[in-house]
């Protein structure tokens, strides 16, 4: 598959209720049990006293930098038991089991997608490696919002080069980045060449 393949949209979608992040099952379970829904609808989390929300961008900023400090096995046990504690809450409900992979950090996204334990389902797999693809979609939509130029691109590709470099081999792995792609990327940054949009593998 291209990378251009990827930005158009060819790669499926996600499921609709909210994936219940490992730090906060527990806690959403109790909350589960005294009001008897699935936390679908809870609010971006508060600092409490202050008043003051903590955005959605900034939670996934904060997940990201603690998923990437995990041992990948420990952080696939973490997503796997978040997953539990959200389909039993799910089935007391008498609702389907169900969860949007769209909040994971990409190393989590990329630990469902690897199984390497073999602890999750294939349809879990598919929708992690979906929203792996989404997040390719949204940074190059955010990237050319202003118009799809060869600044906008460039731009685009430089940061592709900085996610690879920072990334873990499981998180390329799951993703298909390999070398020739950073090169690509970095291509595009240096030399104006659009070879990238046809050199990602899968």
């Amino acid at each position: 598959m291209s990378l251009w393949s990827i930005i158009s949209g060819n790669s499926g979608s996600q499921s609709g209720a909210s994936y219940i992040n490992s730090t906060y099952s527990a806690a959403l379970a109790k909350i589960e049990d005294a009001k008897g829904g699935t936390g679908a609808d809870t609010p971006a989390t508060s600092s409490g006293d202050t008043g003051v929300n903590i955005s959605a961008s900034a939670q996934a900023a904060a997940a990201e930098a603690d998923d990437n400090q995990k041992d990948f096995t420990a952080l696939a046990n973490e997503i796997r038991a978040s997953l539990d504690t959200l389909y039993a809450a799910e089935k007391a409900a008498g609702k389907p089991k169900t969860a949007n992979f769209a909040n994971l950090s990409g190393r989590a996204l990329s630990a469902v997608v690897l199984n390497q334990g073999a602890q999750f389902m294939p349809a879990e797999q598919h929708q992690a490696k979906a929203a792996l693809d989404q997040q390719t979609r949204d940074a190059f939509a955010a990237a050319t919002s202003g118009g799809i130029s060869m600044s906008s691109l460039a731009s685009y590709s430089q940061s592709l080069v900085t996610q690879y470099d920072a990334m873990s081999p499981q998180e390329r792995q799951a993703r298909g980045w390999t070398q020739p792609f950073r090169d690509n990327a970095a291509k595009v940054v240096s030399e104006g060449s659009l070879s990238l949009f046809d050199q990602i593998d899968n």
